[in-house]
């Protein structure tokens, strides 16, 4: 046997070791990218706190855990049961906006951004700095989607994308309080 045979052989033991050593058991893969694990626990007591007192604030909180799970319609559906007084608020309709857009009604979801806007800049309501910017921001993309006729974002992504371009291309300034 010639010196290459006993290396070749070498490296073939030296690997069925490794591969010993690292063992024979797989582990599973986890479906969800990293930092979007779902937080069950966390999303049942917002359901609970939503439905034994929901306002607001309650209702934000948890139709923005829905829309951050990628699930548009339930974040929808708290938002529509809740009372008049707690959707027309600018936090909850901004969200609602959000949650139309992501289940493919642009026009709807222009509407309430619209809607959203307007009671920020109503007397008495008193938005925070950052929700101006926010709505405002939603308006502009939202005015672009429905101008270009997308109706669905999820059906042409291009489109959504270059609508999202030409509506930060707008330089809107908001004064803060």
């Amino acid at each position: 046997m010639g010196w290459r045979v006993v290396v070749a052989n070498g490296l073939v033991l030296g690997g069925i070791a490794w591969m010993v050593a690292q063992g024979t058991e797989t582990q599973a893969v986890t479906l969800l990218p990293k930092g979007r694990t779902p937080d069950l626990e966390g999303v049942a007591a917002l359901e609970t706190q939503a439905a034994l007192s929901p306002t607001a604030p309650a209702v934000a909180e948890l139709a923005g855990a829905y829309l951050d799970r990628d699930q548009p319609g339930l974040a929808s559906a708290v938002i529509e049961k809740a009372s008049i007084e707690v959707r027309t608020r600018p936090d909850v309709a901004q969200l609602h906006a959000r949650a139309l857009f992501n289940r493919g009604h642009a026009r709807e979801a222009l509407a309430v951004s619209r809607d959203a806007n307007s009671r920020c800049d109503a007397p008495g309501v008193g938005c925070a700095p950052w929700l101006i910017a926010k709505t405002s921001r939603q308006l502009a993309f939202l005015e672009e989607v429905v101008a270009a006729g997308i109706e669905d974002p999820q059906a042409d992504p291009a489109a959504t994308m270059a609508a999202y371009e030409r509506s930060a291309r707008e330089v809107r300034l908001v004064a803060m309080r």
